[in-house]
């Protein structure tokens, strides 16, 4: 059901990808792979550790597009496994344990890098809870190898761990199906006037205050422009708005629609780097310079922002930009097709 409705899901095809997977262990945790007509099964099972982390970056990083880094990460524990088949040697039972730690230690740092940048308050939710228990259930078993080694597991052993992971791939699943796209994008915002009979309400009142807030956020950013002070994150927005921090990860979410802080913030600096880049008055200005008047720490995620955001570099933007007086700019802040992504 994963794989049927993956265009509909956040993770494509990779949900489906890694529910074969987990089912793929949970058959070889009962029955091992003594039968060559198993192989197969083993070769898709030990991709687990590389589609968990390849999975995490689908459901939690929002500019992340598939290469082919992927698909080799993917291929490297089948093929060292069919390397075993034929040519097997003690040490590459180790190599594979180590490998799949890996893995799983990048998708906990994959997971929590972006957690405090997270604006889908239902979505920062499942991160701790549903990865955190493939992380943990992973990591232990890939430890239990390791430390184990040549202590074949009892049949009541096996019979646990595989309904243990049954009960994972139940909960994945049930959260995957009932999620598709809708838990992480905003909630639509009702656009529709009120009638003149309407009594004022809670929710009326609740709306005008975060009018009044969203109001105290675009002087902060568009006017004061306080994105350009050094160390500024979501801290700083929070103390300067005196509001809690729920509430500004609500407001930029469901009223800006922006998934992250950083696209956020960046479409505001890669706004005024564009200006500043377009702006004949300052062709003699350092890239570098504009880059840190915008509020970037360096140079390096300042490109890298740009090239992502423009298609180009800030100096290919610049040049083209002389040779052209109506040369676009855009972005403020808001997140639309072109603008705040990173």
């Amino acid at each position: 059901m994963l794989l049927r409705d993956r265009r509909h899901m956040t993770t494509g095809p990779f949900g489906g990808l890694l529910a074969l997977s987990v089912a793929a262990t949970a058959v070889l945790s009962v029955t091992g792979a003594r039968s060559p007509w198993l192989w197969p099964v083993m070769l898709v099972a030990m991709g687990t550790p590389a589609l968990l982390w390849i999975w995490a970056g689908a459901q939690f990083v929002d500019d992340f597009r598939p290469s082919w880094r992927d698909a080799a990460a993917w291929a490297l524990l089948p093929i060292v496994g069919i390397v075993g088949i034929f040519q097997w040697r003690p040490w590459m039972a180790t190599a594979e344990d180590l490998i799949g730690l890996s893995f799983v230690l990048l998708t906990a740092w994959r997971v929590l890098a972006g957690l405090r940048d997270d604006l889908v308050e239902r979505r920062r939710r499942l991160r701790p809870v549903l990865v955190g228990l493939a992380v943990l259930y992973a990591g232990g078993v890939l430890l239990m190898n390791m430390l184990g080694r040549g202590q074949p597991l009892d049949p009541t052993s096996r019979t646990v761990e595989a309904s243990i992971l049954a009960a994972l791939a139940v909960a994945f699943a049930m959260v995957g199906l009932r999620a598709a796209r809708s838990i992480f994008e905003p909630s639509p915002i009702e656009t529709r006037p009120p009638a003149p009979d309407d009594a004022p309400s809670s929710g009326a009142a609740v709306d005008t205050q975060e009018d009044v807030l969203l109001g105290r956020l675009r002087q902060l950013m568009e006017d004061e422009k306080i994105y350009r002070q050094e160390g500024f994150g979501l801290n700083l927005l929070v103390a300067a708005l005196d509001v809690p921090e729920y509430r500004l990860r609500r407001l930029i979410n469901q009223r800006l629609g922006h998934r992250n802080f950083s696209s956020f913030v960046n479409g505001y600096r890669l706004a005024e780097a564009m200006a500043a880049l377009a702006d004949t008055g300052q062709a003699g200005v350092p890239i570098l310079t504009i880059a840190l008047d915008s509020g970037f720490q360096s140079i390096g995620p300042f490109n890298r922002a740009f090239k992502a955001h423009t298609g180009m570099t800030p100096t290919a933007y610049r040049k083209q930009a002389e040779s052209r007086n109506d040369w676009p700019i855009q972005g403020n802040g808001q997140r639309s097709a072109e603008t705040g992504e990173t």
